[in-house]
């Protein structure tokens, strides 16, 4: 196959992605696909409890900003193809709705047969994909294999977990070119200035998909004598967050723990915000530390590099963009391409 034609493909199940988003079914695809893709929407949350039908169908519209021949054709026209001779085999994470999707698109524009093993809590939405693509053309249903018994036979792997998994996995693949990207998360930056608007485009960095992925926004820079009282104004549209189960839990879990230890925290019945300079808190708070010089924002973002994934702020990432990445934005900032290019040479 030609990766003209392989684009083509991709672009045609963004057109499905299309009508499963505008729930009006298109003939060029089979009834069943559809169907299959809807049941998937409305049960997910039955299976995991995290993936309600509002964050998978924002992951489907995401990935569809993503499918078009043109954007494709751009991100990958600097880099060789290789017509499906060597293997790639993907360790995908399952925090998010079809989180592991772009190192799948990534793996099949370079040209690699895919070994994928999926998360357990992440394993209904892919599959219904390679369904659509094998619909298209056959192929794929050699090119793309889900979670085989074993992983066998493979160039090249891309590999996400626990910062304590990748220290298993670095040493199970250390005879093969490997990437794996392990925990990080994404800060905001505030000036004291940002008007409500911003405010309430931060609070969807924070609470999309209830706050588990890396580029939810988890910790607060702010300056000294901030007043938080307008942030937890702009946050209150997002209040129905508690009434998720898991994520109620882990408020109350979480409050009571930080009570019981005088921890002093500031909340609003829905998030937890802690003042601390640590990165990566409990689920349903926030970490806040505060600044009196740009110096040292400027050293905190620096020390804190390789934990972090987008910056909101400072005129770095715009707010209410961090759950929204272009086909360019890669996981741990790493060019996955680049990665593919070179590991099979």
């Amino acid at each position: 196959m030609e990766r003209e034609t392989l684009i083509l493909h991709l672009a045609e199940l963004g057109t499905f992605i299309d009508s499963v988003l505008a729930e009006k079914p298109n003939p060029r695809f089979s009834m069943e696909r559809y169907e299959e893709m809807n049941k998937v929407i409305r049960t997910e949350i039955h299976r995991n409890g995290w993936f309600d039908e509002a964050s998978v169908r924002a992951s489907l519209q995401g990935i569809r900003s993503w499918m078009h021949a043109d954007a494709m054709s751009a991100l990958i026209e600097p880099y060789s193809f290789r017509a499906f001779h060597p293997s790639l085999a993907l360790i995908l994470a399952g925090n998010l709705p079809l989180v592991g999707f772009h190192d799948v698109l990534c793996g099949l524009l370079s040209g690699y047969r895919l070994q994928v093993k999926m998360s357990s809590e992440d394993k209904t939405l892919l599959p219904v994909f390679v369904n659509v693509l094998s619909e298209i053309d056959p192929i794929y249903t050699q090119l793309i294999t889900l979670n085989p018994p074993r992983l066998s036979g493979y160039d090249a792997v891309i590999g996400t977990g626990s910062d304590s998994t990748l220290l298993h996995l670095s040493a199970y693949f250390r005879e093969k070119p490997h990437l794996l990207r392990g925990n990080r998360t994404s800060v905001a930056v505030l000036d004291g200035n940002e008007t409500d608007e911003t405010l309430g485009k931060l609070a969807e960095d924070i609470f999309r998909y209830y706050g588990r992925g890396c580029r939810n926004v988890t910790h607060l820079i702010v300056p000294k004598g901030y007043s938080f009282d307008r942030f937890f104004s702009a946050l209150y549209p997002h209040k129905e967050v508690v009434q998720n189960k898991k994520y109620g839990n882990n408020y109350e879990y979480n409050r009571a723990v930080f009570l019981l230890s005088q921890q002093p925290v500031l909340e609003n019945g829905f998030v937890l915000l802690v003042e601390s300079e640590s990165l990566h808190p409990p689920l349903a708070t926030l970490y806040y530390h505060t600044y009196s010089t740009d110096s040292e924002v400027t050293r905190y973002l620096s020390g804190h590099s390789e934990q972090i994934q987008c910056v909101v702020g400072r005129g770095d990432t715009p707010f209410g963009s961090t759950q929204c990445p272009e086909i360019s934005d890669f996981a741990d900032n790493i060019n996955t391409l680049s990665f593919l290019a070179v590991a099979h040479n």
